[in-house]
């Protein structure tokens, strides 16, 4: 054999030991899940799904542990994670979180990190559905008399929030009294709030909205629900839960226009639209934090890729959730974010910082 055969054939086993070393990176390794709020949340739910069936797709199969770690309206673990706190290794940890483009789009001072110095390894969309007391509304109790209604008080988790924000801009554009009670922890902890009357209005994601709000308040006549958040098809049509439309929840735009008349219009409503739509493809982020070897986020993101059309991991998910998964892959997702923070205008910025109670 010639020298240069030699050296190729030399080549050739270094690249396949690489390649081999590479699959096997997580074999005997425990890798951790960070879900950015309590346990027993929607995120939580959501994210234990994910744990029982990520394994199988990752080569070596390794072991996967939940650390929840709520606080600052979800904030907290992602400040943790960008700053390494609590992370032993950067390549054997990744976060499972609510996603917060609000932090991103209005500078917020809570976010002490810089997003794009995290890699995204997939997203996942998803809707939600505005709900309140019945003795909330006046007149008929139908779901557009809430513009009518003279102390509403909703549920918040922290001011700069998506969940927040967009309290705060749909019921300005409905017109109602209102106050937001911001820091509840937990969509459970604003469900037993609502059954003791200390709030009646919320804003909830589908797998709460289904599994705790609908057995525990709407089946017991105390809350009626009041509009779902859909997202936009390429037709300008409204798209959103199937299930939901079909028990009689229309979208927001309909109802508004039941109350008031015409259609909704303006910058405000503009930046409704802006954070909906980025909620609907991207309501959660799957994302490694700063320091990960690519190697590993490689091959993360190939796992997130293939559990996408696992027909188990789909079922169980439908099972709990009641809807379909609908996920994107990391690049989509990090286009996505890097794209909304590129086009959105100064005015819309201003209406989300103000909303969002940043000077």
């Amino acid at each position: 054999m010639g020298r240069i055969a030699k050296v190729l054939m030399s080549s050739f086993a270094a690249i396949a030991m690489s390649g081999a070393a590479h699959a096997q990176y997580f074999k005997d390794k425990t890798i951790t899940m960070v879900i950015n709020y309590g346990a027993g949340g929607n995120v939580d739910t959501e994210g234990r799904i994910f744990e029982r069936h990520l394994a199988k797709h990752i080569a070596g199969k390794p072991n996967i542990i939940v650390n929840n770690i709520p606080g600052a309206g979800g904030l907290t673990a992602i400040n943790q994670l960008g700053m390494g706190v609590g992370v032993k290794d950067p390549s054997t940890t990744f976060g499972f979180v609510t996603f917060n483009p609000m932090a991103i789009l209005v500078e917020d001072p809570a976010l002490r990190v810089k997003m794009e110095n995290f890699t995204m390894l997939a997203g996942l969309g998803g809707y939600y559905v505005a709900y309140a007391r019945k003795d909330a509304l006046p007149g008929a109790q139908r779901p557009q008399d809430i513009a009518q209604a003279t102390s509403i008080h909703a549920a918040g988790y922290a001011r700069s929030t998506v969940h927040d924000v967009r309290l705060h801009l749909m019921l300005d554009l409905m017109g109602p009294h209102y106050q937001v009670i911001t820091g509840f922890q937990s969509t459970g902890a604003v469900n037993l709030a609502m059954a003791q009357n200390e709030i009646n209005f919320m804003l909830s994601t589908l797998p709460g909205y289904e599994g705790q709000v609908v057995p525990n308040l709407i089946d017991k006549g105390i809350a009626i629900p009041l509009w779902q958040i859909g997202s936009r098809r390429p037709d300008g049509t409204l798209s959103g839960s199937d299930k939901v439309e079909k028990s009689g929840v229309r979208f927001f735009e309909d109802v508004y226009k039941d109350a008031h008349g015409h259609a909704p219009s303006g910058p405000k409503f503009q930046a409704l639209q802006i954070i909906n739509e980025l909620r609907a493809q991207l309501a959660r982020a799957m994302l490694m934090p700063p320091g990960a070897k690519p190697e590993a986020t490689e091959e993360l993101r190939k796992a997130f890729k293939s559990l996408a059309t696992d027909e188990a991991f789909l079922a169980d998910y439908k099972r709990i959730i009641q809807e379909d998964a609908v996920m994107i892959g990391g690049a989509e997702a990090q286009e996505l974010v890097r794209k909304v923070a590129a086009d959105t205008s100064t005015e819309v910025k201003a209406i989300l910082k103000e909303a969002a109670g940043i000077d």
